[in-house]
């Protein structure tokens, strides 16, 4: 019952992204998240997009309908039904859920890869070869500028990887990269990363260092690297820069990347939409966070701005990031 209740708190979207309002600063009360959940996508049908990750990346998922009536208040979408599937990524516990939502009106929708609030899932592999066939089967858009593996220098090593889109428009980034010691003998997957694209990395860092505890580092000045340049798709005149880090309390990884030099357009969806995406953590003293972000601004998705009592141990929320991003947090209950 327990896997069961972690597994629909998971429910998320993009809704319209909402700047930090000037007000009082965080308060220093240690570091607020203290576990990563999962990685969120919401899409058409589930069923296929599920076969599509199977084919492309060989990794298994079940579709399980769910009914519970916190899902319309978690989510603030009254009349909403659900049914997900769990992706387990081999690798640093990395879960990728993906949502479908009905007996609601959707609004699909495609981010940019610059546009800020546009999330990607970058999935390591061991071998792009069979990717590479199985994207080209599938007629799966590309986006990389020359629509072949591109050699970069990342904080992970020296990897080749391609980005395109899933049957919903969400951008993946294959990454051909060394399979850590620790990873299963057999599979071609061997971990995930999560990808972020914010309006302005300096006000990102308020919200996602000041608010929830996260460490992210990288060189703060914009790049022109043509590599990762071709490998987005991005044109002429674009750059870049980009932070990396862990979620406090667990392996996951997170990275965050900021573009200028080109049109940028907020990526910004309901809850419902397919396309919507998001991310779940464990935080500790849930009630005592939530004040504290509403008290500096920060936008809260769930009905009435509240906790939700999930059950009688849980409390869970959703609110925005300065970009956009939806963000669960779940808390134990007082």
């Amino acid at each position: 019952m327990r896997a069961r209740i972690l597994l629909v708190a998971s429910v998320s979207a993009l809704l319209a992204a909402a700047p930090l309002a000037q007000g009082p600063a965080p308060a220093p009360t240690g570091v607020a998240t203290v576990g990563f959940m999962h990685a969120i996508h919401a899409t058409n049908t589930v069923e296929k997009t599920l076969a599509f990750y199977t084919e492309v990346f060989g990794v298994s998922g079940q579709v399980q309908p769910f009914a519970n009536q916190q899902v319309p208040i978690l989510t603030d979408s009254p009349g909403v039904t659900l049914k997900v599937s769990m992706l387990r990524l081999p690798g640093d516990g990395f879960n990728f859920e993906l949502t479908e939502f009905s007996n609601v009106t959707r609004t699909p929708a495609q981010p940019q890869i610059w546009d800020p609030g546009a999330p990607h899932m970058k999935i390591l592999v061991r071998d792009l070869e069979p990717v590479m066939a199985a994207i080209r089967k599938l007629g799966a858009p590309i986006l990389t500028t020359s629509r072949a593996p591109v050699a970069l220098t990342t904080p992970i090593g020296n990897v080749k990887a391609i980005m395109f889109r899933d049957p919903d428009g969400y951008i993946v980034e294959a990454v051909q990269a060394q399979a850590p010691a620790e990873a299963a003998a057999t599979g071609n997957v061997v971990g995930a990363i999560m990808g972020l694209t914010v309006e302005d990395m300096d006000t990102a860092m308020k919200f996602w260092r000041d608010m929830l505890g996260f460490e992210l580092t990288g060189d703060r000045a914009f790049s022109t690297d043509p590599a990762l340049l071709d490998l987005v798709g991005a044109p002429k005149g674009a750059s870049f820069r980009s932070v990396n880090g862990v979620v406090p309390g667990s392996k996951a990884r997170i990275a965050m990347i900021e573009f200028k030099g080109m049109p940028r357009k907020p990526f910004s969806l309901r809850v419902p939409d397919p396309g919507a995406s998001g991310m779940a953590i464990r935080v500790a003293a849930i009630g005592d966070l939530l004040a504290r972000m509403k008290a500096n601004g920060v936008r809260v998705i769930s009905r009435n701005g509240e906790l939700v009592n999930w059950s009688p141990t849980l409390r869970n929320v959703f609110v925005k990031d300065p970009g956009g991003l939806n963000i669960e947090l779940v808390g134990n209950a007082p």
